[in-house]
């Protein structure tokens, strides 16, 4: 007997790994549950009617905890009609397996919203939440009430979140919170580039290239492989010339140049690539008269050949609906007026272009304003116009060109003007509001740099005192390039880059250096000081981007943090 209590905590000691193992299994088999969001029923003006969609995108991105409460089934509701009570809740619970339903309705009567928020379980147990809050605020009360959903039904502090089932990306670095602001923390994860970051040691490295300067300042920039041999050239646009570069050592080497008629003013340039297997290089400019001069150009063998030459239309490249492949697209002017009304798809006639389609567009759009988001991977009829305002506001629509929302900030920043009737259709400016200039908006990207169907819009977002206060001064001394993303009420920040120091005039994705890495590329012209006296010259800066797994040390480019 002695015997055995001498061996009795042996073995105790040697059952209980087994018994914790055995108690472990059904815990975590039992943690795992799942959901289903339906519509939301919207009671209010028709410019909400798009919640109806938008909250329940809000709710999975704010529920989803991975191996723990995860979606039934990948946008199970998008075919579903708003649920308005508990027996049409079990019905979709029911029909999709789910541990949990979520529905809710929206009220708004003035200035009053009243968000009604209810969770059906499998057991018939219904779990309630109400709130009063304001038509603008309807996003905070939505987090809000997530976050009691996560606390109260499945045991999650608020601030344990991952991303949904739709942006999750399996084994990425650079998961993270999508709350997140990526360059505004102190994480270890690198997203792309660690330029997109505030933080970092002091050490060198390659994370930005930047060209040595050239003696003028651009008016415009273009990066494609115009002659087809698998390398990139840098076509830079200035007063009256387009200048072709090749960019190694970080040095932009001259190749070419294209010379406009000396009474034309250089507005833009842009690339598109052509049937022929020539890539057209496009140039707008305007005559003394106010009439536009367009030039089609191709780049081979070290020279500029003329396809195309004085269009007398306004051209642009943009991606359209359904393909967002690239189209070239034109409008007419119509002095002292700027535009007449109607952009215009245009297709070549022997020496000239016609119109063919006119496209669908608001009234306040013009070609330079505007681009489509092409919608999010398993999104049916999910795409997104977005238009830069007269005020430089960026406006979104959905397909049926109904409003979804408009940004505080002001975007674009371009600083190339032409005079205007105020009084022309389209614009709707006035004498408050940068009288008689139109400046020609900066292009506007949609991107999907991780290819997992989730798009970007990509926009410069310029930095100036000053210019809140005098509207025609256009030489901003800073400013950033952001990743905005649709988050189901508005245009959200994903990332963007350090500011950077002097007047951005173009930027674009393209493999600058033919290195084989796709790269953020910018074209800037350095400030000229306070009083303007300093003259301007133009540089490209470099943004190698990683899009797989980055290396979380790596450290960011502190050439310019001490500015």
């Amino acid at each position: 007997m002695k015997f055995f209590y001498r061996l009795l905590p042996a073995l105790l000691a040697l059952m209980l790994p087994f018994s914790s193992a055995l108690a472990a299994k059904p815990d975590t088999a039992a943690q795992k549950s799942t959901f289903i969001i339906a519509p939301f029923s919207i009671q209010g003006p028709a410019s909400l009617k798009h919640l109806e969609r938008s909250i329940p995108q809000m709710l999975t991105s704010r529920l989803y905890w991975k191996d723990r409460v995860e979606p039934a089934a990948q946008d199970a509701g998008a075919g579903t009609k708003p649920v308005v009570d508990p027996a049409e809740a079990e019905k979709l619970r029911t029909r999709f397996k789910a541990d949990y339903v979520v529905w809710g309705t929206v009220n708004v009567v003035g200035d009053n919203c009243s968000l009604d928020v209810r969770v059906l379980n499998k057991s018939g147990k219904t779990w309630a939440q109400a709130r009063e809050t304001r038509p603008q605020q309807v996003i905070s009360a939505v987090s809000g009430i997530s976050d009691d959903i996560n606390r109260e039904l499945f045991g999650r502090a608020p601030g344990n979140r991952q991303s949904s089932g739709r942006s999750q990306n399996q084994g990425r670095v650079n998961q993270m919170n999508p709350d997140i602001m990526v360059n505004e923390t102190t994480s270890k994860e690198v997203y792309l580039n660690p330029q997109f970051r505030y933080s970092g040691s002091s050490a060198q490295d390659d994370s930005r290239l930047r060209s040595t300067p050239v003696n003028y300042p651009a008016l415009g920039m273009e990066v494609a492989d115009a002659d087809g041999d698998g390398k990139n050239e840098i076509f830079l646009l200035e007063d009256t010339h387009l200048r072709a570069y090749s960019f190694a050592n970080g040095q932009l080497q001259p190749k070419g140049e294209f010379t406009l008629p000396a009474n034309n003013q250089a507005l833009s340039v842009r690339s598109l690539p052509h049937a022929s297997g020539n890539t057209w290089i496009i140039v707008n400019s305007v005559d003394a008269g106010g009439v536009p001069n367009a030039y089609i150009l191709t780049w081979s063998g070290g020279h500029f050949t003329e396809v195309i030459g004085k269009v007398r239309w306004y051209l642009n490249v943009v991606k359209l609906p359904p393909l967002f492949k690239p189209v070239l697209i034109g409008q007419q002017a119509n002095p002292p007026r700027l535009f007449q009304i109607g952009v215009f798809e245009m297709v070549r006639q022997g020496n000239t272009l016609a119109p063919g389609g006119r496209l669908n567009l608001p009234t306040e759009a013009n070609l330079f304003s505007f681009t489509w988001l092409p919608p999010d991977k398993g999104e049916i009829g999910g795409e997104r116009l977005i238009v830069l305002t007269k005020d430089e506001n960026l406006r979104v629509y959905n397909a049926k060109l109904n409003r979804l929302a408009v940004t505080s900030e002001k975007f674009s920043g371009s600083s190339i003007g032409l005079e205007i009737d105020p009084s022309m259709p389209g614009l709707q400016r006035d004498d408050v509001t940068i009288p008689s200039v139109f400046y020609i908006p900066m292009r506007m990207l949609a991107i999907d740099l991780e290819r997992e169907g989730s798009w970007k819009l990509l926009v410069n977002k310029p930095v100036s005192t000053a210019a809140q206060i005098f509207d025609r001064y256009r030489s901003y001394p800073e400013a950033e390039i952001q990743s905005l993303f649709w988050d189901g009420v508005g245009l959200n920040l994903q990332w963007k880059t350090r500011r950077i120091k002097g007047t951005v005039v173009d930027y674009t994705l393209a493999d600058a250096n033919s290195d084989g890495i796709l790269d953020l590329v910018v074209c800037v012209n350095t400030h000229p000081g306070a009083l303007g006296a300093k003259a301007r010259r133009a540089m490209v800066l470099v943004y190698p981007l990683d899009v797989n797994m980055t290396n979380p040390n790596t450290a960011p480019d502190r050439s310019d943090i001490a500015n």
